[in-house]
């Protein structure tokens, strides 16, 4: 049995998609839905290796930010589960930089922010699509195929 990748949503704007299908490659899902936390655009469960992204964030016109946030996210996950900083280093105007500092101040636990900031930082640079794109391909193992699906004879 060969195992198929679903035809992303419509609502998944094209140049998301490569990132989609690689995500999903690497063993991801991920799911257009409000996440399971209200108020919330978009969330990285590494547990069981699934990305909500609330449609509504697309509504908004900040649907390819918060995709890109969490798919930062599922790279940072790999190889172990565990999320680990990227060592991404992204040169950001000072009024962006003191937002980011707000927001991981005001919304996130001290022993997440580096793991946030790394994710706000790249989630808006021009090239983010290509750097998730290659270190979930660099850093996450492509899934064992099912069990019994190359087993030859009876």
């Amino acid at each position: 049995m060969i195992a198929t990748i679903p035809a992303p949503p419509p609502q998944l704007p094209a140049e998301l998609r490569p990132l989609l299908t690689t995500l999903q490659q690497r063993g991801f899902q991920v799911r257009l839905a409000p996440p399971p936390v209200p108020g919330s655009y978009g969330l990285f469960q590494a547990k069981t290796r699934t990305l909500w992204i609330a449609p509504v964030a697309f509504d908004l016109g900040i649907g390819r930010q918060v995709f890109l946030h969490e798919a930062i996210h599922a790279a940072q996950s790999c190889p172990t589960g565990v999320l680990q900083p990227l060592g991404w280093s992204v040169r950001l105007n000072p009024v962006v930089e003191q937002e980011i500092s707000g927001i991981l101040t005001t919304r996130y636990h001290h022993g997440n922010r580096q793991l946030e900031r790394e994710a706000f930082s790249v989630q808006g640079h021009p090239d983010a699509i290509g750097r998730v794109i290659a270190a979930l391909k660099q850093r996450c193992r492509l899934p064992l195929p099912a069990s019994g699906a190359n087993r030859t004879g009876p």
